[in-house]
């Protein structure tokens, strides 16, 4: 038997937590600029916010792989606070290199393709990328795998991730798989566009969108030095724990 209400209504609790260590967080402007780790902690949680939000409503109206396909964003995040709160300004500037290197390599794709471009703005952009080349000529990117490393505790998590990868992110055979109705005896199989979505795996998926965004609002009230927003997370994660013992990950 599952638990969807049960789910979903904590799921919307951490998100008023969220909201809550957002609005009661008193971070302030550094000469680091946008690149302090405070502030990048606060735009990781305002984006997982905004997916939780969008991840129910796909929920309510049943669109699985939607859903997981965001959910598993949530996991992104929460690798990305947890490394900022093991590595404070060192990852934060392997975040504006990833930026750097994600941005150079689109630069070079342009060019590379035949893509048809004004003579000033091809400019701009040689300049740009010559300018990048020296700012950042060590520019390394992210991948969700090694970010999860930092914590060796996120190895179960990661098994998630890639799960929601396979299934629903990506158009692997095992996601394409759920719009296929196999044979049975002479009737012949095919196609469904509107595949039934099993209530289990609306569940699960909440399961996981739960588990994600508790880790965003735990690390991101831990590098804020403690949040009057976050005094209700041990009370739900108690909660989490509880309806996780009935859930079968």
């Amino acid at each position: 038997m599952t638990d969807i209400p049960g789910w979903t209504l904590l799921a919307e609790k951490i998100g008023g937590a969220g909201h809550g260590i957002f609005q009661t967080s008193e971070v302030q402007i550094t000469d680091k600029g946008y690149a302090d780790e405070q502030f990048l902690t606060l735009t990781l949680l305002a984006r997982t916010i905004s997916n939780l939000k969008g991840a129910l409503l796909l929920l309510r109206a049943k669109r699985i792989v939607e859903a997981r396909t965001i959910t598993r964003c949530c996991f992104e995040n929460q690798y990305w606070v947890v490394a900022l709160a093991e590595q404070g300004e060192a990852f934060a500037r392997k975040m504006v290199h990833d930026g750097a290197g994600h941005r150079r390599a689109r630069g070079q794709l342009i060019f590379q393709s035949a893509v048809q471009i004004e003579a000033s703005v091809k400019d701009q952009l040689r300049g740009w990328m010559k300018q990048a080349k020296q700012n950042f000529a060590d520019a390394k990117t992210l991948s969700p795998k090694e970010v999860a490393s930092v914590r060796p505790d996120f190895e179960k998590t990661y098994i998630f991730y890639a799960q929601l990868s396979s299934d629903a992110a990506h158009p692997s055979i095992d996601a394409l798989h759920r719009y296929l109705v196999p044979h049975k005896g002479d009737e012949v199989g095919g196609v469904d566009i509107e595949p039934v979505v099993k209530d289990v795996e609306i569940e699960l998926t909440l399961y996981y969108l739960c588990s994600a965004v508790m880790g965003v609002c735990v690390g991101v009230n831990q590098i804020l030095g403690g949040t009057p927003g976050g005094m209700v997370l041990n009370q739900l994660a108690d909660v989490v724990s509880s309806l996780s013992s009935e859930t079968k990950a």
